[in-house]
């Protein structure tokens, strides 16, 4: 339910304070806020210091008509921020708030394999008996379950007469 009356008595607070720093208006407010970017590095750190998508999205698109030089497309300077981000190896802020170490970006291989647990229908899981180590192998889309196998030997694992994962198996 939405409380029309609070969003008017929270308006009219706004446009109170805004007249009181001599402003007329919320564009007239955003005018002035744009005229305050000096280039595209301090928009970078401007719109990167914004958490929720939307909003950054809402206050980039409010913004760039007002800037005193023509404004790349968002996503530019997002990409840069985090390729900064992971050149200085920056801490991230985690779901739960808190502050986590840098990590890498992970390699391709990890990647296809996270994608591929979404998507598959079947899992194939190997524990060496060796070491006890464990590796999943999944079957997607028209994938057989000797397709899956392949995989695992492609990977390094013997599966006969015993399941041995590539560090421990013996070099011919």
């Amino acid at each position: 339910m939405i409380d029309f009356r609070q969003n008017q008595q929270s308006k009219s607070f706004v446009d109170r304070q805004l007249k009181r720093f001599g402003i007329g208006s919320i564009g007239e407010a955003i005018a002035a806020l744009a005229k305050t970017i000096r280039d595209h590095k301090h928009l970078e750190t401007f719109l990167t210091s914004i958490d929720d998508l939307e909003s950054r999205q809402e206050v980039y698109d409010s913004i760039r008509p007002h800037l005193r030089f023509e404004a790349w497309p968002l996503d530019r300077y997002v990409a840069a921020a985090n390729s900064m981000a992971e050149r200085q190896q920056l801490p991230i802020l985690g779901e739960d708030g808190k502050l986590h170490a840098f990590k890498p970006a992970q390699d391709v291989k990890t990647v296809e394999k996270m994608i591929a647990a979404v998507v598959a229908d079947r899992r194939l899981t190997l524990t060496c008996s060796k070491c006890t180590e464990q590796d999943t192998f999944f079957r997607v889309g028209m994938e057989t379950a000797v397709d899956v196998r392949i995989k695992a030997l492609k990977d390094g694992w013997i599966l006969v007469p015993k399941e041995l994962c590539p560090k421990c198996r013996p070099v011919n």
